[in-house]
Order: C-alpha cells, then structure tokens, then sequence
C-alpha cells in the first residue's frame, strides 16, 4: 500500500461544525477518519500539521516551512496531499513548483467551500481524490478541487461559493474524476535531481490599471525599494499610452534599473506587447510581458527569481518568459 503524508495548513476544510473557528489539529485528525473512515482503504495515512491559519495569513515564510518539510519527508512517502484553505492555494502552489525543481513525487494541494463536519460538503470528495491521486505517478505541485487535477501554478480561483471554484484557464486538466480516473498526459516528469530553492525577495508590487488611473500617483513608488513592478494591464497587455500614459512610468522604472512586467486583467489568454501600440509602447519603455501566466504565478515567480538572482534584474527579466515549472507556455 502506498504511503501518503497529509499536511494540515488550516482553511475551511478544519473549520469546527458549529463556530467560525478552526478544529485544533489533533481534532481534525480525528474529523478525517470519522468522516471519511474509508480514506485508509486508499493508502497509508499519516497526517502532520505544519500550521492552522487561515490562508490570508499565509506567508513566504511558511511556503519555505512547506518546501522544507517535503525535502525532509521525499524519500518516506509515495505522495503529499496539503490541506490548505482556497484564498491563496494558487499563490502556495505556485511557489511550491518553483521550489521543488524535479520533484519526483505528487504534491497535491486541495481545500473545500464547506467544512469536513457539514452532510453538505465537497470537503469529502476533494480529500478522498486527492489522496487517491498522490498515489499516482504525476510527480508534480497540483491542485485537487472539484473532480479535477490541476497543474497548480497554473490555477485561479475564480468562486467565492461555488464547488467547483478553481480553474485553469490557459492549460488543460492533469486528470479529470468520474466513475473512473482519466489521467490526460499533461503532467511532468522530472529530468534531473531533486533539488529544494527556498529563497525569496518579497520586493513585488502589483498595480492594477483602470481608465482615469493619475500615474502621476504612482511616481513616488519609484522612491520604494520595490524592484519589480507588475501591471494588471488590459487585454492582450495594452497600457494607456496617451491622456494619463504610464508610460513614462515604466520608462523610469527601467531607468531605474528595475523591472515592469505586463500581466493582463482577462483570465485567458496570452499577453502579446507587439499586438497594438499600446503593448508595443511599454515593450519600448523595456516592459517585459507575462506570456499566459496567471496573475498569481507571475508575483511568486517574481519574487522567487529575485531571491535566485540576489535581485539582479537583468537576469530576472531574461527569465521571465522561460518555463521553470511548466507556469508559462514559451513562445
């Protein structure tokens, strides 16, 4: 029988039945084999908590607590399943994949919309398929959630209240649960030694572009020890380039010796800064665009490639574009 570590992180999944209160770790323990019983006829269980927060007050800190407890735990365990509240799971997931470089065994992130205790809950159907799936050989940081494996830095929530409340807009499924597991083929394998990055610089700032933005107000973040700046710009990476143009922004930030990157506001889809003048404006001022990463792969990339560099910005820039762990389809 395979082996399974399960990592408690908190999140909605732990919440007591009655009380807008997290169950201590030991009590969710013991909330998993009475609910689901039938969980340890799948694989050998053993559950550890790494801490009980709810995912807001998720750190880099504790993603580096994550990594490293993987590290330590890789050669006794045929899989890891991390309970982990849905707020910021894309967030820790993505980080996860670009620290665990040639992870040679599924980590697979899953949380739920309605606690473990409730009748009416996904809580059961998502920790049952994960586990099922950590036995697997889909040696990647996935996200369980809804019958569906996603590759995890590839993944946006997208629903504050719906089970199925996480997608992967720009890449297909891993493997998709019915009567049966259709594993798709997607999945990566890994192609050198094991190997655990843990550092980042947290020097990130996304902003976000509306019409009527003053970027006037933006001029003092250049004073800030911010190093790369991250616009959620519109469409396929268009920026205002006439009345209220940042464009003089982003020519000072690389003036500055610092980096612009262009994500975009649509969910699907690939930023493209040679489509229209707008993109090619900002590829001009020394913007550099997100290809098809979600807005969260592209702020944890970010910052964990300035903690690789030692924030050096020429070599963060170069990499941008380049796959580390399957987040971005290279053009």
């Amino acid at each position: 029988m395979k082996k399974i570590l399960l990592i408690h992180t908190g999140g909605t999944m732990g919440m007591a039945y009655n009380a807008n209160a997290a169950l201590a770790p030991s009590q969710f323990a013991d909330e998993i084999f009475h609910h689901i019983p039938g969980v340890r006829d799948i694989a050998a269980i053993d559950i550890q908590s790494a801490c009980n927060l709810d995912s807001s007050n998720i750190t880099v800190r504790h993603w580096v607590e994550l990594g490293t407890l993987i590290e330590q735990k890789i050669d006794r365990y045929d899989g890891f399943v991390i309970i982990h509240g849905t707020d910021t799971m894309s967030y820790t997931a993505s980080a996860l994949s670009y620290m665990l470089t040639n992870l040679p065994k599924p980590v697979i992130l899953t949380g739920s919309q309605r606690p473990l205790a409730l009748i009416r809950t996904d809580a059961k159907n998502n920790l049952i398929n994960a586990v099922e799936l950590a036995t697997y050989d889909i040696p990647e940081v996935c996200v369980f959630f809804d019958y569906k494996l996603f590759r995890g830095n590839r993944t946006k929530k997208i629903s504050i209240e719906d089970f199925d409340a996480f997608k992967s807009p720009n890449y297909p499924s891993l493997a998709d649960v019915g009567l049966h597991i259709d594993i798709n083929g997607h999945h990566r394998t890994p192609s050198g030694i094991f190997r655990l990055y843990k550092t980042f610089h947290t020097d990130v700032l996304c902003i976000k572009l509306f019409p009527g933005l003053n970027p006037e107000l933006l001029m003092p973040l250049l004073q800030s020890s911010v190093s790369v700046y991250i616009f959620e710009a519109f469409g396929a990476g268009n920026v205002p380039h006439l009345e209220h143009s940042v464009i003089p922004f982003i020519q000072r930030i690389t003036d500055a010796g610092k980096l612009a990157v262009i994500a975009s506001q649509c969910i699907k889809g690939t930023v493209d800064l040679n489509l229209y003048e707008c993109g090619r404006q900002a590829l001009a001022a020394g913007a550099v665009s997100a290809g098809d990463m979600t807005l969260e792969a592209a702020i944890v990339k970010s910052m964990f490639l300035l903690g690789q560099f030692d924030g050096n910005i020429e070599k963060v820039k170069s990499n941008i574009p380049i796959s580390i762990a399957g987040e971005i389809t290279e053009s």
